[in-house]
């Protein structure tokens, strides 16, 4: 997996839709076109085959930092941008074999808000944080609050895929035919997801959101930077989707 099927995924009609559910339908649509866009860039004029394109990681980052510049020129650049880079972070394999992985971490800091056990912290825990935590807990949030879809599920919504753009995203994988499957399956149904913080957004009055959402972000980026300072701002990247 690169950040190229992560590209492919994101601008597909069938896949897209359920990995950026969170995001509004302005949004979705910015997305896609600008998704799009940058995936006939990375093909060229003359290529209609995926596997014959340039694998390099200076190519691949090239393609990746197009993208980026092109969605934080939107209204709600940053916080889509938070939503890639946890994309990202959850694919990339440098990363994943890194402890602590800065998505745990942040799943980890959750669990010990959520549960008040906040004697270690680093950041000021303070009667407002303490206040919306409880909150949280009286909303009867489970924290690892998932969306699965099986491989069944999967492997339907590919097959059943009939739009013209979901087709030709077929035509040039078309020789690993399940490959994008795999994929979004590795990033929509990850442990590591960050979709539990949807649901205390959802749940939570936007000013107890946000103070549990910065005590958060705050707590893992400290314990980040003492154990693996070269991960610290993936935290600070993929928080970006909470903030408003």
């Amino acid at each position: 997996m690169n950040f190229d099927h992560i590209l492919f995924i994101a601008s597909t009609d069938c896949f897209g839709e359920k990995l950026f559910s969170e995001r509004s339908a302005a949004e979705w649509v910015e997305i896609k076109r600008i998704t799009r866009e940058q995936t006939l860039a990375l093909m060229g004029d003359n290529s209609d085959y995926y596997y014959d394109s340039d694998f390099s990681q200076e190519r691949i980052n090239k393609t990746k930092n197009a993208l980026f510049q092109r969605l934080s020129a939107l209204m709600e650049g940053n916080s889509i941008l938070g939503k890639f880079s946890e994309l990202d972070s959850i694919s990339n394999k440098q990363i994943s074999t890194k402890r602590p992985h800065p998505l745990r971490l942040i799943k980890d800091v959750s669990s010990q808000l959520y549960w008040l056990n906040t004697n270690d912290f680093q950041v000021k825990v303070c009667d407002a944080l303490l206040d919306a935590a409880i909150q949280a807990q009286s909303l009867g949030l489970p924290l690892d609050a998932e969306t699965y879809l099986d491989w069944h599920e999967i492997h339907a919504l590919w097959e059943q895929a009939s739009s013209d753009w979901d087709c030709f995203i077929k035509s040039i994988t078309r020789d690993v035919p399940d490959g994008l499957c795999a994929i979004f399956n590795d990033l929509h149904n990850s442990p590591l997801s960050l979709r539990h913080l949807y649901s205390w957004k959802k749940g939570l009055p936007t000013v107890q959101f946000l103070t549990l959402i910065r005590a958060i972000e705050d707590e893992a980026f400290l314990q980040m930077d003492k154990t693996n300072p070269d991960h610290a701002l993936l935290v600070r990247a993929a928080m970006k989707q909470f903030h408003q």
